[in-house]
């Protein structure tokens, strides 16, 4: 081995060993009380993801009752059985198209502090593993507790008038007409993309997550698999 080659692998060996100090510090235990859920009353969601960023869908039914955000937002997205919500960057995430803008946009989005976001919610005709691809869809069972929880983890997620009101944010997406955006509190970032939002919510509901691992969306699957059982 050469000289030069030596403390190469001593950086790489320490930036190893600092991700997984880091995968562990930051790993988050589930709650038994929420997940897993009793099969004789588990309510079926599923993660929904195209390779780079997740979705929560979620059945109409146990979304669209009260008067909370994610009900007003559910019922907005029309008379279908499925709703699909998602998070990420405003402006990257309500634009279309590639071009070298956009690859700019996305280094904006990702290294720059305090980029707004936004909460999409479209509604589904039917159920994910029908609508996509098998390897798009993970079917997930989580408590009626779990799920109450998740919700309310999407409202805290939500920017609300002095009236406690949620107003859509109309952007035009001739390839996605139905979606609807709305503003969120959170912000965008490197170390808070859609996929840690997706994990948020599920963390939530009860499951176990590693926020690392959670980066990616094959990340976020492995993990649920290998810590969630799912």
């Amino acid at each position: 081995m050469t000289a030069r080659k030596k403390p190469l692998r001593a950086v790489l060996g320490t930036l190893v060993l600092a991700l997984a100090v880091l995968t562990l510090f930051t790993s988050k235990g589930g709650e038994p009380r929420l997940y897993p859920s009793d099969p004789r009353n588990a309510v079926a969601i599923y993660l929904i993801d195209n390779g780079f960023h997740s979705d929560l869908a979620f059945p109409a039914e146990t979304m669209t009752t009260g008067d909370d955000p994610v009900a007003v937002m559910a019922r907005g997205a029309g008379a279908k059985p499925w709703i699909v919500i998602g998070w990420g960057d405003e402006k990257f995430y309500t634009e279309e198209g590639v071009s070298p803008s956009r690859v700019g946009d996305a280094l904006r989005a990702l290294f720059m502090p305090g980029n707004p976001s936004v909460v999409r919610v479209e509604g589904l005709t039917g159920a994910p593993d029908k609508v996509y691809v098998a390897s798009a869809s993970r079917r997930l069972l989580v408590s009626p507790a779990g799920l109450a929880a998740m919700r309310r983890r999407i409202d805290a997620s939500m920017a609300v008038s002095a009236a406690g009101a949620v107003e859509p944010l109309r952007f035009r997406q001739p390839d996605d007409p139905e979606a609807i955006f709305y503003r969120s509190l959170e912000h965008f970032s490197v170390v808070h993309l859609c996929n840690h939002w997706a994990a948020q919510v599920l963390h939530a509901g009860g499951l176990p997550v590693t926020p690392v691992l959670d980066t990616l969306p094959a990340g976020l699957k492995l993990d649920l698999r290998l810590r969630a059982g799912a």
